[in-house]
């Protein structure tokens, strides 16, 4: 079963000015200037779709697994005050420029990235949690069937 369903494009209110005669750019295409055309829907044929549509799944976390440390860290030492105590507890290694006992420059640093890590692995798992239960609703499809009730998203 096809319909042929012609599409009619939006068309945007005209530039008065000389500058860009097609839309707001050069190149058009952000304007929703590009070209127009009908197309086909194939309801009950996905193998003859002309384009490839992303998977309907909410994914709101982050970082994954091999992201999470260093996007942490980064995220962290991107602030100024973070990154000098970095550098200063770094310092304290060079005998000629250490001032007191290494622990009184380690652990305060290292306290605050570990309650920052604890803080965003919390999150992250919140997050995971949250988005399995939103994909995994049951969702209706209009199929040529008619509709359809499916489980889950993947």
């Amino acid at each position: 079963m096809t319909d042929n369903i012609p599409l009619q494009p939006v068309r945007h209110k005209k530039r008065h000015d000389n500058k860009h005669k097609n839309g707001c750019c050069p190149w058009s295409r952000c304007c929703g200037m590009g070209d127009f055309r009908p197309r086909t829907v194939w309801l009950g044929h996905p193998e003859k779709r002309e384009q490839r549509y992303p998977r309907n799944v909410i994914n709101n976390q982050k970082y994954n697994f091999f992201t999470f440390l260093p996007g942490v860290l980064f995220n962290q030492f991107k602030y100024f005050f973070n990154l000098y105590f970095l550098l200063l507890a770094c310092s304290q290694f060079v005998p000629e420029l250490r001032l007191g006992a290494l622990y009184t420059y380690w652990v305060p640093l290292g306290f605050v990235l570990i309650i920052t890590i604890v803080r965003e692995a919390v999150e992250e798992i919140r997050c995971f949690f949250r988005d399995k239960e939103v994909n995994s609703q049951i969702y209706s499809k209009l199929s040529t069937r008619g509709k359809e009730h499916w489980g889950s998203v993947k």
